[in-house]
């Protein structure tokens, strides 16, 4: 019996090594709850060899994927909806999911923006204040636009964009404290939403209670999955990650199973 069993692990692993279609999520039970859609780059990048490549989604697939989302019955949501249902503990919105894009790059502004306009759509942006103005990143007029349409809040992601843990108490508190000062100054609004530089492995113990010491309410990682929804606080807030390349078969595999691939 256990000769069996383990026969049919090793069949299980050897198909996936040589059929990679089948790392697939789909026979991963669906799961209800709020998705938080991540992304970087919106432009085109061909090459699958390229290092953002993954990062990047063509703005033709992210209106694909907008359309998927109204024609299946998901909620657009804004940080303010989040906000809102996360203090009330309840909530009317049905299939909650958010749009977030981290590093806050030009491309959001001249690709991203026109169809959030088109189909009134809101999202998340996370900026690394010091790159704000450089060199392939919005400026803080871009910035201002966006947030005066109503469609666009922004969130920290940290000043310099360093992996957190790695540093010292102080300047983990540095990194948080001052990006959300100088955000709050610029756009006059309070900042809640923080994003950590490099995701799951930028955050452990000592880093997460400090996002909250700085006066965020939410705190978003790049640990896959979906959300409880309305979110408790009880750990980081998930997120899913279409990725350039994939098809709308995965995107409906993000949006149910918080990923698309194993």
């Amino acid at each position: 019996m256990i000769f069996a069993w383990i026969s049919v692990l090793v069949l299980i692993i050897y198909l996936f090594w040589r059929f990679p279609q089948l790392r697939k999520t789909w026979y991963l039970p669906k799961r209800n709850g709020f998705v938080a859609l991540m992304y970087h780059h919106v432009g085109i990048v061909d090459n699958p060899e390229e290092e953002q490549f993954p990062f990047t989604i063509r703005p033709e697939m992210l209106e694909r994927q907008i359309l998927f989302l109204k024609a299946n019955g998901y909620t657009p949501i804004s940080l303010t909806d989040l906000e809102n249902a996360t203090r009330a503990g309840r909530t009317s919105i049905q299939k909650p999911v958010m749009l977030t894009f981290d590093d806050g790059y030009q491309d959001n502004y001249t690709h991203l923006f026109p169809l959030l306009k088109k189909y009134n759509i809101p999202a998340l942006i996370f900026l690394i204040t010091d790159r704000i103005h450089s060199p392939g990143y919005m400026s803080w007029p871009e910035i201002k636009e966006m947030q005066e349409s109503g469609l666009v809040r922004f969130g920290s992601h940290s000043c310099s964009h360093r992996r957190l843990r790695s540093l010292k108490d102080e300047e983990i508190f540095q990194e948080l404290a001052e990006s959300k000062r100088l955000l709050e100054e610029k756009l006059n609004t309070p900042v809640t939403a923080f994003c950590y530089p490099y995701g799951a492995g930028g955050f452990d113990k000592r880093v997460r209670p400090q996002v909250f010491k700085a006066g965020y309410l939410f705190d978003f990682s790049t640990k896959k999955g979906i959300n409880p929804w309305p979110w408790k606080g009880k750990s980081t807030l998930r997120r899913a990650f279409p990725r350039g390349g994939e098809t709308l078969f995965d995107y409906h595999l993000q949006l149910t199973r918080g990923q698309s691939k194993l």
